[in-house]
């Protein structure tokens, strides 16, 4: 057969788009693209987790975070044990406690024990700061920092791109519809709760610092709630290129008078692109906001339904729906294995808060974790989980003791203001070592709460027996304590539920006891959050002598006095062991925006409430960083606080001011008082590591961000973690 020659050449301007043969090449480059990214994040994570790993005496105890909560049914989980105080050392818990409550600073360390780490180590980690803390500028109304808007934006380019370039979209939208399917993996993977990223990199569910050494976290968070909003960013330019491709379609059809249902491909294409559209409505943050279970149930529902119309849409979807699919069973099963039914005790403190109590756990959370919580009631709880924060730290590693929940209801309270001796201290620790469990606090802020609050006052009621005589107070009671004491009626009655939960997930990215000082600012229910962390932190640099922390500070924002009784006790409990511990300053500062009930203060020592608005971030911050400080003193009310006409204290400089415990106060005393307080404020400037973890509304943790940009990016060494509360 004679040759003919190559076949002709079509040029390119003649020859017709295939985008069954182009399309596809651009899913395969996007797919690569944010694959990369996401592999140098995770090298970007590894050093911190290899780190911990390696210093883990026994490092099978990971896979306890990995499984979820743990009970020990034998001892054998290798809880740490506290040591008895020396005679020297109980001496120097008696010095420290009695400098508290003068409020001294004690445990400060001087600049040359702060220069402990390499020049080249310090220089390095302040460059890196320093390059980060732009990163950190959080603008408002958009609930996202520079960072995450960066990635964002890159994202939205990488997919802009790979939809328009060399694409014909008016003539043939193939290109969009490919880019959607493309999408897939990756909105599901960054909507899993449970992935082998977030099992691996996520919060640690153990300490790197156990041996007595600290390493500070650095490196991103693969947790499921670092990683929601770029899931909900990447949905909605997933539903923008399906938007793009059927409605590009439908208008060619339109044009050219073809049917727009009749066919299997138009119509299961025109059934998608409805189902998506419903998603996507329901997707709003009002909808998840007022109505959730909706939001939930048409997720649960509409996925599927949105991947069968879809394989009968297009015979190319199937690859693209297996990842997909491979990552929600995952995420099903590893929720399976973490899920636990237990009993638990419900308190109602007051109208606005629910304390849950669940004794029986020992291990494989840290405080400031939270818990996907389903609670049997009044018929409610197989459908409704709510995640609620752990205001306990595990055993082995907690200032809490079972003693401290029945302070919330049962008699024989003992005087908090007086330190216990050393036998007692001693039952306490090890009390301590047997752990409290995990405790929760639901406020009341929607219908599941308000329920529980109700469901806790009536069983409270059903079940009290005759209210008991009041107890006498003592002479040396304080008016405070008297009334406190007078209010623990059988109204506080804990009640007995079953619960079933998943988790624990979230918790503090930071690696605490690797900062020299810690600032933990939270607004409302987020104490929640700051409670967990603030029991964990004090526990292993008091008592476990872990770390190099010398200074902790609280920052509490509440509207009323009467929520301080929310966690009194817990607090109480923390603030007795920082004060009898090794060297470390514990110092709670709450904010209180309204006088009402000034009677309800309880004495926690170390704790100063001040009334007004919430802090500047910025001063608090600077006060850490030296700039001006912190003054502590003793939790109390001033008669003589300016009022306006609401009953709020005036907005004031004055209004600011430490209120007095003591009724017989002078002008003079007051004087002295706010002389001493100034000079608390000059200190000298601290050069060291400073962390700061902010809970709480969108609005105290985008200041608490911006605060800590403007001191990272003059050199500062600064860490940052927040948890906002919303939908």
């Amino acid at each position: 057969m004679a040759d003919h020659g190559a076949p002709p050449v079509i040029p390119t301007e003649f020859q017709q788009y295939n985008s069954y043969v182009e399309d596809p090449k651009w899913q395969i480059k996007f797919t690569i693209a944010w694959t990369v990214v996401l592999a140098i994040f995770v090298v970007l994570a590894l050093p911190r987790h290899l780190i911990a790993f390696s210093h883990r005496p026994r490092k099978w105890r990971w896979l306890e975070g990995v499984f979820g909560v743990m009970e020990d049914w034998r001892g054998w989980n290798g809880a740490g044990s506290y040591d008895r105080l020396n005679e020297q050392e109980e001496k120097n818990s008696s010095a420290s406690a009695a400098a508290l409550s003068r409020g001294k600073p004690v445990g400060t360390a001087s600049r040359s024990q702060r220069k402990g780490r390499p020049m080249r180590t310090a220089m390095a980690a302040r460059i890196l700061s320093s390059f980060g803390a732009v990163f950190y500028w959080t603008p408002p109304g958009i609930g996202l920092n520079a960072g995450q808007i960066f990635i964002i934006c890159a994202y939205a380019g990488l997919t802009l791109a790979c939809i328009l370039t060399s694409a014909p979209l008016i003539t043939n939208s193939n290109r969009a519809g490919f880019m959607a399917i493309a999408q897939l993996p990756l909105v599901i993977l960054l909507a899993s709760k449970n992935t082998p990223l977030s099992l691996l990199f996520g919060p640690p569910s153990f300490t790197s610092s156990e041996a007595g050494r600290a390493y500070p976290h650095a490196g991103p968070s693969f947790a499921y709630t670092r990683l929601n909003p770029f899931h909900r960013w990447a949905g909605r330019f997933f539903i923008l290129s399906a938007v793009i491709h059927g409605s590009l379609w439908i208008n060619n059809h339109i044009i050219w008078d073809i049917a727009i249902i009749g066919q299997q491909k138009e119509t299961s294409g025109v059934a998608a692109l409805g189902v998506l559209g419903v998603i996507g409505l329901s997707s709003l943050r009002p909808v998840r906001k007022y109505a959730w279970n909706v939001f939930w149930w048409i997720h649960f529902l509409g996925f599927p339904a949105f991947f069968i119309t879809l394989c009968y849409h297009t015979i190319y979807a199937a690859p693209w729906i297996i990842p997909p699919i491979a990552f929600y069973v995952f995420d099903v099963l590893m929720r399976m294995a973490r899920y636990r039914i237990k009993d638990a005790w419900l308190t109602r403190v007051d109208g606005q808060m629910t304390i849950i109590h669940i004794p029986d756990c020992d291990s494989g959370f840290r405080g400031g974790q939270h818990l996907r919580m389903r609670i049997f009631f009044e018929g409610r709880g197989v459908f409704e989980a709510h995640p609620l924060s752990i205001m306990s730290a595990p055993r082995g590693t907690t200032c809490l003791s079972p003693a401290d929940m029945t302070r919330y209801f049962g008699p024989g309270d003992a005087d908090p203001t007086k330190l216990e001796s050393s036998s007692e201290k001693l039952e306490t620790m090890q009390m301590q070592q047997e752990g409290v469990g995990i405790i929760l606090g639901a406020r009341v802020m929607g219908d599941w709460t308000r329920a529980l609050n109700e469901f806790a006052r009536t069983e409270g009621e059903r079940l009290a027996l005759p209210p008991p005589s009041p107890i006498p107070a003592s002479s040396s009671s304080s008016p405070q304590e008297s009334h406190i004491e007078s209010q623990k009626t059988p109204g506080l009655q804990p009640i007995p539920v079953q619960i079933m939960f998943d988790g624990p997930y979230g918790g503090c990215e930071l690696d605490l006891p690797a900062y020299e000082r810690v600032l933990l600012v939270a607004g409302g229910s987020g104490a929640t959050f700051a409670l967990g962390v603030l029991d964990e932190l004090v526990a292993r640099s008091c008592l476990a002598n872990e770390g190099v922390t010398q200074r902790v500070d609280l920052v509490w924002c509440i509207r009323s006095f009467g929520s301080i009784l929310w966690f009194a006790p817990l607090l109480r409990a923390i603030a007795h062991t920082a004060a009898a511990g090794r060297g470390v300053e514990l110092r709670i500062a709450v904010y209180v925006t309204c006088m009402c009930a000034r009677e309800e203060v309880p004495e926690v020592p170390g704790m100063e409430v001040r009334i007004g608005g919430r802090p500047d971030m910025r001063m608090l911050v600077g006060g850490m960083m030296g700039r001006g400080g912190g003054e502590k003193g003793k939790g109390n009310v001033n008669a003589d606080m300016e009022m306006c006409g609401c009953g709020c204290a005036a907005p004031e400089e004055e209004s600011r001011s430490s209120v007095s415990v003591s009724e017989e106060t002078d002008e003079k005393a007051g004087e002295e008082e706010k002389a001493e307080k100034r000079s608390c404020c000059m200190e000298e400037e601290f050069d060291g590591r400073l962390a700061i973890c902010a809970s709480g509304p969108e609005s105290l943790t985008r200041e608490a961000a911006n605060a800590v940009a403007r001191w990272a990016g003059v050199g500062r060494g600064v860490g940052l973690h927040t948890e906002v509360f919303a939908i």
